[in-house]
């Protein structure tokens, strides 16, 4: 299934499929598996919307639905395989979604691209990403303050210019950086609101003639809002150039 698959993706008018070469060049499966759990929550929310203005059968919706936690429990199980022929996590997962359902599969790309499919799996990472960056600082200050608070009378010669200046307390070094690191965490989470609009339903680049509901899936992928422009929504990528700055300045820090 995945050679008929992977030769419907390179064209009708090839008598075969492409040279192993070019499969290689093109697959992108070895780093975007990371996303399996991004890609099948929003094919999740898509088919629930689908079946909600009536566009997807409930029974054909909640075949897809369970198929795809089926999918997501063999990848975290370690049994799933991947397949360099298939490209991409999102024709993996589509591939074993039809052996699993079959015919419904088909139905649960309706109204909906590749393009705003990616986006919203990778803006759905990222975001996962500032979270955990996040905790992550919060850990590192909560842990720099009980050292401060240890040290709050140790004192020890304070340096500009790489020469010993003023005297200062252990505890007043260590709350330098709790003060960095608080701006880290700002910037992170200035990203985040920036980067928490969904994406989905901007199709290939200009929308979808069918009556989606963008607003449903937003909000069941915990984004604030759909974006403004379908354009942007799937060209956007500077939400991860903004999750990327305060990570350097921790580095520096």
């Amino acid at each position: 299934m995945a050679e008929k698959s992977a030769n419907a993706m390179w064209g009708g008018r090839f008598a075969s499929g492409p040279d192993a070469i070019m499969e290689a060049i093109n697959a992108s499966i070895g780093f975007d598996q990371r996303l399996a759990r991004e890609d099948i929550a929003g094919s999740r929310a898509h088919a629930a919307m689908l079946a909600a203005v009536g566009i997807l059968s409930d029974s054909d919706a909640q075949a897809v639905r369970e198929g795809l936690l089926t999918v997501l429990s063999e990848i975290e199980a370690g049994t799933f395989r991947f397949s360099t022929a298939l490209e991409d996590i999102h024709m993996n997962v589509e591939s074993r979604l039809a052996e699993l359902i079959g015919e419904p599969a088909k139905r649960l790309h309706t109204a909906r691209s590749r393009n705003d499919q990616v986006a919203v799996d990778f803006r759905l990472w990222v975001r996962g990403q500032c979270d955990a960056a996040e905790e992550a600082l919060r850990a590192l200050q909560r842990a720099l303050v009980t050292q401060a608070e240890a040290g709050a009378d140790w004192v020890m010669p304070g340096f500009t210019h790489l020469q010993s200046a003023q005297p200062v307390t252990w505890g007043h070094h260590m709350m330098a950086y709790v003060e960095m690191l608080g701006r880290d965490r700002g910037r992170l989470m200035d990203a985040r609101r920036r980067m928490n609009e969904s994406p989905l339903g901007a199709a290939a680049l200009a929308g979808t003639s069918f009556p989606i509901d963008r607003h449903r899936t937003a909000e069941e992928l915990g984004f604030d809002r759909p974006m403004a422009n379908s354009l942007d929504a799937v060209s956007d990528r500077d939400f991860a150039l903004e999750f990327l700055g305060p990570q350097a300045s921790a580095r520096c820090t």
